[in-house]
């Protein structure tokens, strides 16, 4: 079982660092709207469009990242009152909570990509960007982040430390 949670906390290491180096296109083509309209009274059809998608990219692979490194909220005030015993239970009932949301939104997820590469969907409006790609991507993200989410789980059940990943 270490091998599994070993694996999955490098494959998610590996794409959440390859997945944030979309912020760079994001902020450039954002300034470079921003030059576009502003200076040159000329604004772009395409870059709104772009930018959502590869945002849509980031927030996709984000979650499973987030996982790995602890970064997910929690209530603080309350969860640092709990015993060890009570952490475990909130633990166990967030995690039944998080995986009945994933597994819905994993489902849904593939039906919706399912039929958009189908029907090979594309963007309405001036800039008709390919939206299939992106939502077959979704239950790829959440597929990893059920992993993840097992992975977390099975290392608190065994009390092993959390594997940082070397970039």
């Amino acid at each position: 079982m270490n091998v599994f949670v070993r694996l999955v906390d490098a494959v998610t290491e590996k794409l959440g660092g390859a997945v944030s180096l979309i912020i760079l296109p994001i902020m450039i083509m954002g300034c470079f709207e921003v030059v576009s309209r502003y200076v040159f009274n000329s604004p772009t059809s395409w870059v709104w469009a772009v930018d959502s998608h590869l945002f849509g990219v980031l927030i996709l692979f984000g979650g499973g990242y987030a996982a790995l490194h602890g970064n997910h909220i929690r209530i603080e005030v309350l969860y640092d009152r709990f015993g060890p015993r009570m952490r475990l239970v909130s633990e166990v009932l967030s995690l039944v909570c998080l995986l009945l949301f994933l597994g819905i939104l994993l489902w849904q997820g593939y039906l919706m990509a399912e039929m958009s590469a189908g029907n090979r969907e594309i963007l309405r409006g001036t800039f008709h960007l390919p939206i299939y790609p992106l939502k077959i991507l979704i239950p790829v993200a959440v597929f990893m982040f059920i992993l993840q989410e097992a992975a977390n789980f099975r290392r608190e059940l065994g009390g092993m430390r959390p594997q940082r990943v070397t970039k």
